[in-house]
């Protein structure tokens, strides 16, 4: 392997490409990476100083113009756009109550605002969307099943049935805790790459 791959400006330009990339396929992602990798393994010596590192990464452009041109190439992907943390906390609140709330009737509307909210959102991929309305839906699963683990061992109680609420709560929140760290890493590289335009 060329040194100048081991460089700090190789690192994080390449570090860079992968995030702003983020929404593209892994498979894809990692090749694109693999072969600018590969470029700058071949146009940079071994023994590169730093101006000679940054010209050939000034030649190739900016990671953000990269990532976008190959977002743009992919068919069915969605560049990123920015969403305000204040948006992805409510829709990831709602996903979360939707399971206590079930109990008083407000919980199924909830869950299918927070679906549509989640699906409608450019602040995730289609994975992460995908698992969004799993995670969401979850309590279906969740809750009839924690119900008959209870009924089994000592009946459902008001405290058993409380802890069937908590239990697909804490499903839900596992999830939300997964959607949002996704949509506040992607968020900054959003940003960035409208900004770049």
């Amino acid at each position: 392997m060329n040194d100048a791959l081991t460089q700090p400006l190789v690192r994080a330009y390449l570090a860079s490409l992968d995030k702003q990339a983020a929404v593209l396929p892994a498979d894809r992602r990692r090749d694109l990476v693999a072969d600018l990798r590969e470029h700058l393994e071949s146009v940079l010596p071994q023994d590169a100083d730093d101006a000679a590192v940054q010209q050939a990464l000034d030649e190739l452009g900016a990671p953000g113009e990269i990532a976008a041109a190959a977002i743009a190439d992919e068919p069915g992907v969605d560049p990123l756009q920015p969403e305000s943390s204040a948006r992805t906390t409510v829709t990831l609140g709602m996903m979360v109550l939707a399971a206590p709330l079930s109990v008083v009737g407000i919980g199924v509307v909830l869950a299918v605002l927070a679906i549509v909210r989640i699906w409608r959102s450019p602040a995730w991929s289609r994975r992460d969307k995908r698992l969004g309305v799993i995670w969401t839906l979850s309590p279906v699963v969740v809750i009839p099943a924690a119900a008959a683990a209870f009924a089994l061992t000592g009946g459902l109680d008001p405290t058993a049935v409380i802890g069937v609420l908590l239990i697909a709560m804490l499903v839900q929140l596992a999830g939300a805790v997964r959607l949002g760290r996704g949509a506040a890493r992607l968020r900054p590289h959003a940003t960035s790459t409208l900004l770049a335009e």
